[in-house]
């Protein structure tokens, strides 16, 4: 009986150690992967600013060409891919975001140009264009019933 006591006194502590040493390593894990994730993140973010700065270079480059209806119309479709880009990442935002978002695209259609024209006739609008058209259309209109809904209620 006390061989049988001593094996039990030495096994526990030692399972105990080894459950703990488990977690800080399974913990260090998932913190080294959560920084390289972050960094990632973080990386592919400074990746998208640095291919917008090229876009906006090349836009500058054909302005300084002597080209301002194309280098319009680029700075046009840069303006709608953002608003394309935003608009699909608001779909996981808060409802504060989304209106804070809302307001701006409404504020972005009051002073974009509806339609752009060139020295040859109105502008061809791309897929991406006409979309961030109607993007920014509905959301005036969501504004404008949001108002009016406020006004009904007073």
């Amino acid at each position: 009986m006390k061989a049988n006591f001593t094996k039990m006194n030495w096994l526990i502590p030692v399972l105990g150690i080894a459950l703990v040493a488990t977690g800080i390593i399974a913990g260090a894990t998932y913190l080294g992967l959560e920084r390289k994730i972050d960094s990632g993140q973080a990386f592919a973010a400074t990746l998208d600013r640095l291919y917008q700065d090229q876009q906006l270079s090349v836009v500058l480059r054909t302005l300084h060409d002597g080209d301002a209806a194309l280098a319009a119309q680029r700075l046009d479709i840069l303006l709608c891919e953002n608003i394309l880009a935003v608009n699909s990442e608001i779909a996981s935002a808060d409802s504060r975001q989304q209106a804070y978002v809302q307001d701006a695209f409404v504020r972005i259609a009051q002073k974009r140009p509806k339609n752009v024209y060139t020295a040859s006739g109105p502008q061809q609008l791309n897929d991406d264009q006409i979309e961030a058209e109607r993007i920014l259309t509905e959301a005036c209109f969501a504004i404008k019933r949001t108002t009016e809904a406020l006004a009904a209620a007073r």
